[in-house]
Parts: structure tokens; C-alpha cells; sequence
């Protein structure tokens, strides 16, 4: 009776299936569609029917969904939600539209906990069904991306995509290649409409399906190579946003096939991928992570021998163009791509052609300000460091892609501009001379870029960092004798100073930029000068302390002959040990900071710091001013001559700049200049060293003027300091006299220095700067304010100046230099009137201590005789300044010859006598027409009167023999030279005897 039963139902299912073509609503009545669920289970032969049956099914859902009255009015889209949305006609067709989802439902719950023979069967026959379905109801050619949306929204697709999903889970290895090969044979018969399924049904098994479909492409593309390969590319394209690690893997195993080629099919690998990622960004993106990962030197020589039987495809050799455009559309990798190409293009011209094509596409896509995808690679950091790296190549083609890379993305963030000059100042150039032409080609900018950045903020970053690494010394370890980046920016800030001025040498150097942002840039730069400066005064004051303790040490041991004293635990007394690795590394350091000065200076002197055309503020002017004049004492302590002479040459140009462009530039450095050979720096110009309180060693409780508080008369109460020594301390050491003489070459650079300081570019007889110097002199020497006129006083009148002329006496015994500064002053007249208190004093002590010399009769007077020298300078200072008239200017050269009371009264009598009458005034001097000043003593006018040369004439008299010739030149030749008709009659006397 069931069987029975069974036949009628099947009777009357078939029948109404039959006539429910003309009538659709029959057919998707629900209990016909629970009778044919029912057939599957109990009647297995009718099961092509009713596959049959739910095809219709799904049909007629897909005809709802496409038809114009399932349409939404407003937007004109289906409707696929008609339960809540849609009129009433809509609704009242949405049982039909929803139909399928019971069949969708009831094949799922079969697929899941029926036998494993449902899944194949389910899923081909849904593979065919939604094949079929796609391609006849689609109505216009769409993107794998939007027919996936469209179909999707659909009822009966959705339900068959998700029964396929199902069934491909459940399926074994064997079934699974079975599907797959079903659906690439589905794909073949409907490649247009089939591409959206293979997409999206590819994520089951993603590397078979990438796989069929690369092999399906190529070979499309060998039978035919003008083929369009959208839909290959539309599925690959598609699979790449969730499995682009097995299109990577795909890629891997094409590419390994197409440079090793066994197979006809395999020479057109290549071709075909290029080829393919025109149609998709992301498989080009994904194809060049591939070449970037497996790159190596030798893939480069199999790309050489290959690219012969790629060209031989006519599609690939005409795409160069589009393989240029490629390049602008990467997201990754694309600068790694560019400065590979620009590594081979020394060896292969296609290369060159690449990357000329391609950055000419990219510097006009730049310049029309469009966006691309390669602006984001070049803003990453690791290209960043690449391309900063690739600066600094050998291969010229390497670097200039770089630099070329670094001006585009610069355009766009200007940071990585400042950043790109930072570093590439930073960089030592010695062994690639060719490298700082990326530093001179990015300082040029992007060529028609109107608002292109500038470069001093670059400047400026690079010399911030500088400065924190001057100020805190680096604790890194660091190979002996390598550049620090201080030395190598001011090395390459040097370069690019000097190619500015030399000019037509880069032309891609912005002249007017450079010069403004170096000038900018001073202040910061002063700052650096200033640390490093510092620094090399602190140790340079340093080891002359050390040396001089070790002397006086030394002489305090012989005077005494006690050297036990100098010894303690049989070590030397007050001598530290010194470990030879430590101080070898700060003589490194201290020899590269005196490198880094001098670049400094050559930098400030290329520049013209502190010319007129600098605007400077006023404590940046004296700061400069202060710094230059250390420098130059610091350039005294070079090892060499020639180095020595090399560091003074650069800070006589910087000092003389500054002091002919402002008064108070000038003040300062001659101020600093006198300052530091007097009393910080004469350790280097012969000073000689005294004791120190503190290196007598004297408790403080036993210092004499600290016991003379306590007494206010006696024969001590005036007296603080015994210039002998200490009693029970032994004799202060005395230097030995040989060690009393000033070193030539430093002096001479130091006259030079004050030279440059003092001459005036624009009017070169102008004396205001040697009598600034003149006046910082009687300041600095002389330690009273009282009594530093220009007149001489009566000679009864030095016995108050006493005290004070001794002082200036021992001055110019310890800084033998000042008898070269007054020599100086002296050449140009009449500077030396302003020191007449110094000539006063040294003329008062000579006059006194000759006298005093005069007591004793036996006492030989030595020619190198310290009171010698100095009467004999003194005197030729005198000469020199034309202070004093002839014959009394050639003195000098005779004075040896007269004993201690002789002197003593030539002293008194021609030289104080007249200086007191005429006084060393600058009225006294006239100005000729070149602009110097002289003291015409030849007219008749001007003659010396008799008193003041007759005491000489009557000496010289007395020792006829030895000062004949003198005394012919001294007064018969000048007075035959002043106009006089005939010598006097004691003259003509005096020749009768000399014959």
C-alpha cells in the first residue's frame, strides 16, 4: 500500500513539474518541494529528476531577483531583503524568491549527515547549475569584485555557493581534483561569467586553483599572444587580498620553471606574468615580492641569457612602456626594484633605457602633482635607509637613482629632505670623491618644483646633533683615527663653501641658497667653534701647568742639592702615573678636535663670517672676536712648523675680516691678543713661569702676610712677599737663562696676528689700531692709574714712580714678547707716544740700575748682560719711533762700549733730558702725501741743540779709536747731510787727530 502510495505522489510530481512551466507559483509550492526532499531518500532513481526540479527552483529565484519588478524604484537595484522592503507586489512574490532556501537547507543537512557520496554529487551538480545560471542571466561584463556582490545578494546563488562551500569541506584528495577539474572545465565554456565562482569558491584549496589558472593563462597566451587575459587575472587578483602567500608560492614555483625552462610552455613564463600584471596591481605587487625575494647576482646573468627567447614573443618586446608605468604602481619594493636595475645598468643598456623611462614618467607625474603608489614605498623607513646608503655608492648610476628618488619623495614630505642632507653631510667622502656629488645634485632640488623645500633646516638638524656630540664626549667605542661626523660635516660644508665661491664648478648648486643658509647656520656653527675651542685651551692650560711644575721641581732640586725631597716611597713626588693606552686616546681626541678647529675656521673664512655682508648680533660679534683669538693661540701648540704656520694664516684672515668690519670686533681681539700673551697664554711665546702660592707649599696659617696682621710697625710691616725664598724652604727657584729666550717663529706669528688685527684694508697707513695696542699696554703694564701721561719728569721725580717702573721692568724681563709688541708699534709712528709710560719706566730702571753698577768698578759689564739688552732695545725702540733726533738714534749700536757710569750719564743727560724737554707727543709728527707720519729732525729748524748730544760727542771723543767710524756718520756726515757749509772747527780738530 506505501509503494502504492509512493507512485501516486511521483505520479502527480512529475505531473505537476510538467505544467508548472507556464506557471511558476506551482512549482514553488512548499509541499511539493518537501515531496521531491522526500524522493531523494526513498526513491534514489528519481533523483535527476528532482535535481532537475530544484534547478527550476533556483532558476525562478534568479529570474525574480534579475526582473525589473523585483527592482527597487529609487535606486533600481534588486531587492533581496522583499520581507521588509518592496510593494505589494514584490511581497507577494516572495515565497517564489525564497523557495530555494528550503531545498539549500535540506542539501546542506544531507551534505553534513548523509553518506560521503552527497558531497561529490551535490557539489558538481551545483558547480554546473550556478555555471549556467551565471552565464545566462548575465547581463553586462563586470569585475570578478562586482559580480561577486551582485550574485551574491541573490537567494538561490547564495544558497548554492554555500552548498558547494560545504561540500568541498567534506570531500577526499581524489574528489577534490575531480571538482576542480570540473570547474575549470565550467571556467573554459564560460570563461566571462564563470571567473566570479572560481574566485570565490578558490579559498578551499587557494594554490591548486591559483595554479590551474596560471596554467590555463599561459597557455592561452602561447595559442594566441594577443589574448585578453582578464578573467585569469580578475581571479588571481581576487585571491590575492586573503591568500597571497600560495599566489607568492605559485609565482615561486612559474618563475623557478621559467628561468630554467624544460617544457616548450616554459619559455613563455615569463612573458605571460609580465603580461599579467598589467591587468592587476596587486599581482604585479605580488610578482615583484617574489623577484625581490629570490634575487641574487646570478639570476641577473640567466636573465641575460633567457631574455633572448622571451623577446622572440612580439606582445613582450613591445612592452617596455608599460613595464616603465608598472614601476609607479608598486606599493612595496619599488625603490629596491629601481636601484637594482640602476646596479646593472653599467653592464646591460635595456637597463639604462628602464630606469631613464621610468624616473622621466615619475618626475612628470610629480611635477602634474598626481599620486601614485610609489610615493608611499619611498616614505617607508627601510627605503629610506636604502636609498640613503645608496647615495654613498661607487656606481654612479646607483647613486644618482637614489638622489633622484630622495628629490621626489620630497616634494611630498619635506622632513625626509632634511633628513637626506643630514646624513649625507654626516658621511666621509675620502675614499669616494665621487660621492658628494649626491649631496651637491640634492642641495639642486627638483627642477621645475616652485615650492620645492629648502635645505637650511637640513643644515640646522645636522648641526644640532653636532653640537650635543661636541658638548657630551661619545662613550662608543671607536677605531683610532676614524672621522668623527663633526669632522666629516664641516669637511663637506668646507667643500660645498669653496665650490660656491670658485663658482660655474656645480651648477646645480643654488649660490644664493647656500650662502643664506650657511649664514643662517652661523650662529650654531659659532656654537660648535666655541665647545671645541674651549676644550683645547683647557688642555693646552693644562699641560703647560704640568710642564711647569716638572721644571720648577726640577731647578728647586738643584738649587737646594736635595733630592730626596722629590722623592716619596720611591716614587717622584707629586707625578701621577699615567697609563698609555688612556692616554693615547685622549691625544686621538685631542688631535681630532684640533682637526675639527681648523675645518671650523676654513668653513667661518669661506664664508666671510663677520664681514660686512653678515648681519650679526652684537654678542655673536664679540663671541666670534673671542674665539678667533684663542684659536690662534691654539693653532701655537701645532707640533710642526708648517702646521703651526697654516692655522695662524687661517685666523689671521678671520681676525683681520672682523676687525676691519667693526670697530668692536677690533677692540676685542687686540684686548684678547695683549690679554693672552701676558697672562693665559705666555707659556707659549717665552714667558717665563714663576711660583705659584700654592706650589711652595706653605701652611696657610704660616703665610707672612697673614703674621704681618699682627704687627703694624717694624722693620717687615710693608712687606708681603721675600723674593728670595722661603727660610727653612731653601731659594725660589730661578730659571736657568737659557731657557729665558722667546721662540722666534711664535713670535713672529704673533706679530703677524696683531698685524692683521690692526691693518685697515681700505686705508692702509691708518694707525688707530696700533695705538689701540699701544694703550691696551700702559692698561695692562702699567699697575698704577696715577702718572701715565706722555711727558718725562724730572729725573728727581722717579723716585716716587719707583715701585711701579720696577713692576714694568720685571714684565718685560717674564714676557720678552712686549719688547716685539713696542718693536710693532714702534714701525708705525707715532703709536709708540701713547707707551711713553713704558719707555719711562725702562729708562728710569736703566738709568738707576747703571749707576747702581757704578759702585762696584771691578764688575764687568757682559754684552748679553740683561741690563745690556734691555738699554740697547730700549734705545732702538726709541730710534725706531724717531722719539729722539740724531745722532742720538744710532746710540744703540755703540752704548756696549761705555762703562756703567758712562751710560748712566748718556742716559740722564742726552736721552731723559731731551725726551723730558720735547715730549713724545703724535703733534710732533707730520703726514707726507703717501699718508705716513714722520719727524723731519734734518731742517734747521728741528736741529738738536748742543746740551743734549754734547755729553756723547765729548765721550765718543775719548775713544776716538774704536768709534771713528761711528762718530764720522753720527755728526760730520749729519751735519753735512743737515746743510751746513763747513764742520765746525772741534770737528775739523777731531779729524786732524783721528788721521
Amino acid at each position: 500500500m506505501l509503494r502504492q502510495n509512493l507512485l501516486d505522489q511521483l505520479k502527480h510530481f512529475i505531473e505537476t513539474v510538467s505544467n508548472g512551466h507556464s506557471n511558476p507559483q506551482l512549482l514553488t509550492n512548499p509541499s511539493l518541494i518537501k515531496l521531491a526532499l522526500g524522493f531523494l531518500e526513498e526513491l534514489p532513481a528519481t533523483r535527476d529528476i528532482v535535481f532537475e526540479y530544484f534547478a527550476l527552483l533556483a532558476e525562478i529565484s534568479v529570474q525574480l531577483y534579475v526582473s525589473p519588478e523585483m527592482a527597487d524604484p529609487k535606486t533600481g537595484m534588486p531587492v533581496s531583503q522583499v520581507k521588509q522592503a518592496g510593494n505589494r507586489q514584490q511581497q507577494a512574490r516572495a515565497p517564489d524568491y525564497e523557495s530555494f532556501n528550503i531545498v539549500k537547507t535540506a542539501l546542506q543537512s544531507l551534505v553534513w549527515k548523509g553518506p560521503p557520496a552527497w558531497s561529490p554529487l551535490i557539489a558538481n551538480w551545483s558547480l554546473e547549475l550556478v555555471a549556467k545560471l551565471s552565464d545566462k542571466y548575465t547581463q553586462r561584463r563586470m569585475t570578478i569584485t562586482a559580480s561577486c556582490n551582485y550574485w551574491l545578494e541573490c537567494s538561490a546563488m547564495h544558497g548554492l555557493m554555500t552548498l558547494i562551500n560545504s561540500c568541498f569541506r567534506k570531500l577526499t584528495q581524489p574528489e577534490e581534483e575531480a571538482c576542480v577539474e570540473i570547474m575549470l572545465n565550467a571556467f573554459h565554456r564560460f570563461p566571462m561569467t564563470f571567473d566570479w565562482i572560481v574566485a570565490r569558491l578558490g579559498g578551499c584549496f587557494p594554490y591548486k586553483i591559483i595554479m590551474q589558472i596560471l596554467q590555463c593563462g599561459i597557455k592561452r597566451f602561447v595559442d594566441d599572444y594577443r589574448c585578453h587575459l582578464d578573467s585569469e587575472a580578475g581571479i588571481l587578483d581576487y585571491m590575492t587580498s586573503c591568500h597571497e602567500q600560495h599566489l607568492r608560492a605559485a609565482f615561486r614555483e612559474m618563475l623557478r620553471e621559467g628561468f630554467a625552462p624544460k617544457k616548450s610552455l616554459d619559455v613563455a613564463v615569463v612573458p605571460f606574468l609580465l603580461i599579467t600584471t598589467n591587468y592587476s596591481d596587486a599581482i604585479l605587487q605580488s610578482l615583484v615580492n617574489v623577484l625581490v625575494e629570490i634575487y641574487s647576482e646570478d639570476m641577473s646573468e640567466v636573465i641575460v641569457q633567457k631574455s633572448p627567447l622571451w623577446l622572440s614573443n612580439k606582445m613582450f618586446a613591445d612592452m617596455q612602456p608599460t613595464l616603465n608605468n608598472a614601476v609607479l604602481r608598486l606599493n612595496e619594493h619599488g625603490a629596491t626594484l629601481l636601484i637594482t636595475a640602476a646596479r646593472l645598468a653599467e653592464k646591460f643598456t635595456w637597463c639604462q633605457d628602464f630606469l631613464d623611462n621610468s624616473m622621466q614618467e615619475l618626475e612628470q607625474w610629480v611635477l602634474n602633482q598626481r599620486n601614485f603608489p610609489l610615493l608611499a614605498d619611498l616614505a617607508y623607513e627601510e627605503t629610506k635607509y636604502m636609498l640613503w646608503k645608496s647615495c654613498l655608492s661607487t656606481n654612479l648610476f646607483e647613486q644618482q637613482t637614489a638622489v633622484r628618488l630622495l628629490l621626489v619623495v620630497s616634494s611630498q614630505h619635506p622632513h625626509i629632505y632634511y633628513q637626506t642632507i643630514s646624513q649625507l653631510l654626516r658621511k666621509s667622502y675620502a675614499q669616494n670623491p665621487n660621492g658628494i656629488g649626491a649631496l651637491i645634485r640634492l642641495l639642486g632640488g627638483q627642477s621645475g618644483m616652485v615650492n620645492f623645500p629648502g635645505f637650511t633646516p637640513g643644515f640646522k638638524m645636522v648641526l644640532e646633533d653636532i653640537t650635543l656630540h661636541v658638548q657630551v664626549n661619545s662613550r662608543l667605542p671607536v677605531p683610532p683615527g676614524t672621522p668623527t661626523e663633526a669632522f666629516n660635516t664641516f669637511s663637506n660644508l668646507n667643500i660645498l663653501a669653496k665650490m660656491h665661491k670658485s663658482k660655474n664648478v656645480a651648477p646645480y648648486i643654488k649660490a644664493q641658497q647656500l650662502n643664506q643658509a650657511l649664514n643662517e647656520c652661523l650662529p650654531k656653527i659659532i656654537q660648535i667653534f666655541d665647545c671645541t675651542v674651549n676644550k683645547l685651551v683647557l688642555k693646552m692650560d693644562r699641560d703647560a701647568a704640568e710642564h711647569s711644575a716638572q721644571k720648577f721641581k726640577a731647578q728647586q732640586s738643584n738649587n737646594n742639592n736635595n733630592n730626596s725631597n722629590d722623592m716619596c716611597n720611591g716614587k717622584e713626588y707629586g707625578k701621577r702615573p699615567k697609563l698609555e693606552a688612556g692616554e693615547s686616546k685622549v691625544e686621538d681626541e685631542d688631535a681630532t678636535r684640533m682637526r675639527l678647529a681648523h675645518l671650523i675656521v676654513d668653513l667661518l673664512n669661506n664664508i666671510e663670517a663677520g664681514s660686512r655682508t653678515n648681519v650679526l648680533r652684537t654678542p655673536m660679534v664679540l663671541k666670534l672676536a673671542v674665539l678667533s683669538v684663542k684659536y690662534f693661540f691654539v693653532g701655537l701648540t701645532e707640533r710642526t712648523v708648517i702646521r703651526r704656520a697654516a692655522a695662524s694664516h687661517r685666523s689671521y684672515n678671520l681676525l683681520q675680516r672682523q676687525c676691519s668690519a667693526r670697530k668692536i670686533a677690533r677692540t676685542i681681539c687686540l684686548r684678547e691678543l695683549v690679554e693672552g700673551a701676558l697672562f693665559y697664554h705666555g707659556h707659549l711665546l717665552g714667558q717665563l713661569e714663576e711660583y705659584e702660592l700654592d706650589e711652595l707649599k706653605i701652611p696657610e696659617q704660616e703665610l707672612l702676610i697673614l703674621q704681618n696682621l699682627h704687627t703694624s710697625s717694624g722693620a717687615n710691616s710693608n712687606r708681603s712677599v721675600l723674593h728670595s725664598g722661603i727660610i727653612g724652604r731653601g731659594l725660589r727657584p730661578v730659571l736657568p737663562s737659557n731657557e729665558r729666550s722667546c721662540d722666534a717663529e711664535k713670535q713672529a706669528l704673533y706679530l703677524k696676528a696683531l698685524n692683521a688685527c690692526c691693518a685697515d684694508l681700505e686705508k692702509p697707513n691708518n694707525v688707530e689700531g696700533y695705538s689701540l695696542v699701544s694703550l691696551l699696554l700702559v692698561e695692562l703694564v702699567s699697575t698704577d692709574v696715577m702718572y701715565n701721561g706722555l711727558p718725562f719728569p724730572d729725573e728727581e721725580f722717579t723716585k716716587v714712580t719707583m715701585e711701579r717702573d720696577m713692576q714694568i721692568r720685571r714684565a718685560f724681563i717674564t714676557s720678552p714678547v712686549l719688547w716685539a709688541v713696542l718693536g710693532l708699534i714702534a714701525a708705525h709712528r707715532p703709536a709708540l707716544c701713547y707707551s711713553s709710560v713704558l719707555l719711562r719706566a725702562l729708562c728710569a730702571t736703566c738709568l738707576h740700575h747703571w749707576r747702581g753698577k757704578n759702585v762696584n768698578k771691578y764688575q764687568p759689564t757682559s754684552a748679553n748682560d740683561e741690563l745690556m739688552l734691555c738699554t740697547k732695545k730700549m734705545l732702538q725702540l726709541l730710534a725706531m719711533s724717531q722719539l729722539i733726533p740724531p745722532p742720538l738714534t744710532n746710540l744703540h749700536l755703540i752704548i756696549d762700549h761705555f762703562e756703567s757710569a758712562e751710560i748712566a750719564l748718556l742716559l740722564r743727560e742726552c736721552i731723559w733730558n731731551y725726551l723730558k724737554d720735547h715730549v713724545p707727543s703724535p703733534a710732533l709728527f707730520h703726514v707726507d702725501n703717501n699718508g705716513l707720519h714722520w719727524r723731519n729732525t734734518n731742517t734747521p729748524m728741528a736741529r738738536v741743540p748742543p746740551q743734549y748730544v754734547d755729553t756723547l760727542r765729548h765721550l765718543m771723543q775719548r775713544k776716538l779709536s774704536t768709534l771713528g767710524h761711528h762718530y764720522h756718520q753720527m755728526f760730520i756726515m749729519g751735519e753735512l747731510m743737515a746743510g751746513q757749509s763747513e764742520p765746525d772747527p772741534t770737528a775739523r780738530l777731531e779729524i786732524v787727530e783721528l788721521d
